[in-house]
């Protein structure tokens, strides 16, 4: 995989040395309010640990290219339904309405399209995390269904490349 660069971050691919970092991901209880709380740190690190040796997945560490200061992750993923893949998003707190999630998801949907040729992908949210919910309403996506996943009500949101 290759570094994908924005305007103000670079999305460069997941690898063990960003784990301290990101850990806040894992055990913020903010960051993982709609997320089914927070995980034990275990278990966070072995499901990224598994991501980074997935072909058919793509993580990511969100840096600032002004400091390399590492605020986020986000992936391309097969979907809970394999058919699909699916952009996930997580930053942290202190990053969130910045415009950093949009930024990095729209370059990634770039990516999704230019070099995995994907014309279509989903996303998956909380139907509560309305932060969420807009942020993918602005780049496009559309509710495609609503679900009852983890005893939590989830809006699948689809967006054409």
């Amino acid at each position: 995989m290759k570094t994908i660069l924005t305007e103000r971050c670079a999305l460069i691919p997941l690898s063990e040395v960003d784990f301290e970092e990101l850990t806040p991901l894992a055990i913020s209880q903010d960051a993982r309010q709609y997320l089914g709380g927070v995980r034990p740190l275990e278990t966070a690190l072995n499901g990224w640990r598994k991501s980074i040796q997935e072909a058919n997945e793509y993580p990511f560490t969100v840096r600032l290219r002004e400091s390399n200061t590492a605020i986020g992750l986000v992936m391309i993923a097969p979907h809970h339904n394999p058919a699909d893949m699916e952009v996930s998003f997580l930053f942290m707190p202190a990053y969130w309405g910045h415009g950093y999630a949009k930024e990095t998801v729209k370059s990634l949907l770039a990516f999704c399209g230019q070099e995995l040729r994907l014309n279509r992908v989903v996303s998956e949210t909380q139907t509560e995390n309305m932060r969420s919910r807009r942020l993918l309403e602005s780049l496009g996506y559309v509710v495609e269904d609503e679900i009852d996943r983890f005893g939590k009500k989830q809006n699948i949101y689809s967006i054409i490349i």
